[in-house]
């Protein structure tokens, strides 16, 4: 077995960015080893990690020693290489001088377009830890950065470029340092502590001695242990005033590769900013400062007054540093206050007017214009869902109300103040403006959760308001810039339209809304129309256009439900019920009609796959007999009319499938017909010289098809 050791390569620099750490280590992690594996060295698990001051990659069982080369070259042509006497041209002379092999080595081999020279080279795996310097100085200069810097002189350093200067280099391999250079900089065998704490030099001689050093230098190198320190340590400080820390992992995730150890402190403010919105104050500790704020450990909602800093370094006089990031925060509140009291002299509704000056899209016109024809599709949605509204004990009245108020106020609160400071609070300040002016409670949720499900896996809309109101919002976005042909390309979506069309079909499977989806989509294109948007284009072809693009994200939507149910591997269930003949129009019916199969085949997924293949057996029978011409009459034939005694008892049969109370049902009686369909196809040719009684026989398969196909096409199922 061929010895290894460990390499062990720290970048050392000034302090990057928090966001360029993850990116380069994940760059390293994935590049670092293909270069090695390009080069012929084996190697075992690779880890990376890293702080703001390095980045640091440790691979485990590195050989070392190259594998050996052994390769068949080819050269020129034989008769190009040798003369008609055989013996060498200077193009053949020349060929292997260039790649160093010995004429007795040569063959002659059969090339693509004739006889070549060719020959065996076998080379020596070098030494590891003489190849290693050179992988490395070649990968240092390709790490990427979303911005880099350059430093010192251009005529030392090279001209390179790198996130911040680099500072030191540190590269062991089988516990001997490796001399790299990059930039300015020539590799030793040293690392550093904590700029603050330990910031002296420290010899290196082994990884394990490394680590000794990081932890005698007051660094915690792992990124995993410093987020964790961060909430274990904030949510100590916090528990002894009642509180916890707001949830936010995006927030760790940032604040840890701030900080090469983190040292939270405890900070207080002034319990007068409680009156601002929670969401404005988390939101100004938050991107400006990057603090955490606390909640009610009880409630989970409650703002506490009090903040947690993350500081770089330890400090003596805690109580001193806690009071100046709260001064510091205190002026970042005030200007939320500002902001807020100065949005909250205007209505919400006096803003609507404010929406003509505030750009949608420069083909499409403005927010007020977008506002109004919200309005429309809303009190469309209304009137299509006003009969299931009314089954579930729904005011259909009230709800038409408050969605149309809604659906004119939700983009208001785009001029206010505060969501121009922070845009990510759009909709929730509308809710607050909303309720200081007296809108329903309905009306100011519906203003926030029009946005809902902001997210692959949010929350949904609260109510039916907000849910008409979102729904709008997605239907007039995917009309207007589908139709001024801004379709996403490959992973290209700068106008969310994916994630709408998505949001869309979560929004109608989460509330069971039933309506023809085309049929709306039309109403939010009429909309665009009477403003004289979108009128070069044939409604017809963008009703279809849109339809079709959200329906193309449906089974992505259904594949994921269905896991979330306990569907696994449900993708040919999710093909089946897709590909039925009443459409897709009704989305809840196809999710209704997807849990129905996958149930069936959950419960006995032998009999299932029998199941499956019998009636795959009648659609394909019947698909072929259409593909060649056949015409199937829809209605079930007359007993007189088959021979038979297994088709006349499948007629019967057949007859006896009526309305079913669910999806369920109407498997559980088609399911019960299978030893009947079996019978036929063992006893009964269908495709007979007999143009009657074929006929007839189709027929029977095709009402027998028709049933199953009001739930699934079975086609399509993996036996």
């Amino acid at each position: 077995m061929q010895k290894t050791a460990e390499l062990l390569l720290e970048v050392g620099c000034e302090e990057l960015p928090a966001g360029f750490i993850d990116p380069a280590l994940a760059w390293l992690e994935a590049e670092l080893p293909r270069a090695l594996a390009g080069h012929r060295v084996a190697h075992g698990a690779v880890a990376v990690d890293g702080t703001p001051r390095r980045l640091v990659v440790i691979i485990d069982d590195v050989a070392v020693t190259q594998v050996d080369l052994e390769e068949v070259l080819q050269g020129p042509a034989w008769s190009v290489a040798f003369s008609p006497e055989g013996q060498l041209t200077a193009a053949g002379e020349g060929w292997l001088k260039r790649n160093n092999v010995d004429a007795a080595a040569v063959f002659r081999a059969e090339g693509k377009k004739g006889p070549v020279v060719a020959a065996k080279r076998r080379e020596a795996g070098r030494s590891t830890a003489t190849v290693l310097p050179a992988i490395l100085e070649a990968l240092l200069p390709k790490i990427p950065f979303k911005k880099t810097m350059r430093w010192g002189d251009r005529h030392v350093t090279g001209g390179q470029v790198f996130g911040r200067p680099v500072q030191w280099l540190l590269a062991l391999f089988d516990d001997r340092p490796l001399s790299i250079r990059f930039a300015d900089v020539v590799s030793g065998s040293t690392t550093r502590g904590h700029r603050y704490h330990a910031p002296h030099p420290v010899t290196v001689t082994s990884v394990a001695s490394y680590f000794a050093a990081l932890d005698d230098g007051e660094v915690v190198l792992s990124r995993k242990a410093r987020a964790a320190r961060i909430v274990d340590e904030a949510n100590r400080l916090t528990a002894s005033i009642g509180g916890r820390l707001v949830d936010d992992p995006a927030l760790v995730e940032l604040v840890k590769n701030l900080v090469e150890k983190p040292f939270p402190l405890l900070g207080r403010f002034d319990p007068q900013f409680l009156a601002v919105p929670r969401e404005l104050l988390i939101s100004e500790a938050r991107e400006h400062q990057k603090y955490f704020m606390v909640v009610d450990d009880k409630t989970g909602q409650d703002l506490q007054p009090a903040f947690v800093v993350v500081a770089g370094s330890d400090s003596a006089d805690k109580a001193s540093l806690a009071a100046g990031n709260a001064r510091v925060l205190r002026a970042r509140f005030e200007d939320g206050a500002f902001y807020f009291r100065t949005d909250s002299e205007r209505t919400l509704y006096s803003r609507v007017a404010d929406l003509d000056k505030l750009v949608f899209h420069k083909e499409l016109g403005h927010y007020g214009e977008k506002a109004r024809r919200l309005r429309d599709v809303a009190i469309a949605l209304v009137d299509r869902l006003s009969a299931g509204l009314r089954a579930a004990g729904v005011d259909v009245t009230r709800v038409g109300a408050d969605a149309v108020r809604a659906a004119l106020l939700c983009k208001a609160d785009l001029t206010s103040g505060v969501v121009n400071e922070f845009p990510e609070l759009q909709g929730v300040m509308g809710r607050y403006y909303a309720l200081k002016d007296g809108e329903t409670d309905a009306v100011a949720l519906a203003v926030e959760d029009h946005y809902a499900p902001r997210h692959a896996g949010a929350a949904p809309p609260r109510g039916d308001v907000g849910a008409v109101a979102g729904l709008a919002d997605r239907l007039d976005t995917l009309v207007g810039i589908l139709g001024i042909g801004k379709a996403p390309t490959g992973s290209a979506d700068p106008f969310a339209l994916r994630r709408a069309a998505i949001a869309l079909i979560a929004i109608v499977l989460d509330r069971g809304y039933r309506f023809d989806l085309a049929d709306v989509v039309g109403v939010a294109v009429d909309a665009y129309q009477r403003q004289g948007r979108l009128t070069k284009t044939d409604r017809a072809r963008q009703v279809a256009a849109v339809v079709e693009f959200v329906t193309g994200r449906l089974r992505g939507v259904l594949v994921e439900r269905a896991a979330q149910a306990g569907f696994a591997d449900a993708g040919d269930v999710v093909d089946a019920v897709m590909g039925a003949r009443v459409g897709l129009d009704d989305l809840p019916d196809v999710w209704d009609r997807l849990r129905a199969v996958a149930r069936l085949r959950a419960d006995d997924a032998t009999a299932f796959a029998a199941v499956a293949a019998t009636f795959k057996r009648v659609g394909n029978i019947v698909q072929k007999a259409r593909d060649d011409g056949h015409a199937i009459d829809p209605a079930l034939p007359d007993i007189g009319a088959l021979e038979h005694a297994a088709e006349r008892d499948l007629l019967e049969l057949v007859r006896g499938v009526g309305d079913a109370a669910s999806h369920d049902d109407t498997l559980a009686q088609v399911v019960a017909l299978r030893p009947a369909v079996d019978r036929f196809f063992d006893d009964v040719m269908v495709m007979v010289d007999d143009v009657l009684l074929r006929s007839a026989r189709l027929a029977l398969l095709g009402a027998l098809e028709g049933r199953l196909s009001s739930v699934a096409d079975f086609t399509r199922l993996q036996a």
